[in-house]
């Protein structure tokens, strides 16, 4: 089961670029960059939930919260 994972796993990752416009420069990259690429995104969305969540329940700064979320979105624009 876990070899068929795998092989999934990896076509996906290869059927991507073609199916979704915005992973297009990633057609003729190995699977490993793009999976690194993919990787570095959902961190940084991961690690603005939760920051954000303990924003939301500690302080309220609604300016501190939109030039986070501004930052956050110009980095994530590489993808």
């Amino acid at each position: 089961m876990m070899v068929n994972l795998i092989n999934v796993a990896y076509c996906v990752m290869r059927l991507l670029p073609y199916q979704d416009k915005r992973f297009y420069n990633y057609r003729d990259k190995s699977v490993q960059d793009f999976r690194f690429v993919l990787n570095e995104g959902i961190r940084q969305q991961v690690f603005f939930a939760i920051f954000m969540q303990n924003i939301e329940t500690g302080i309220k700064l609604s300016s501190v919260k939109n030039a986070l979320k501004e930052a956050v979105f110009k980095h994530a624009h590489y993808l």
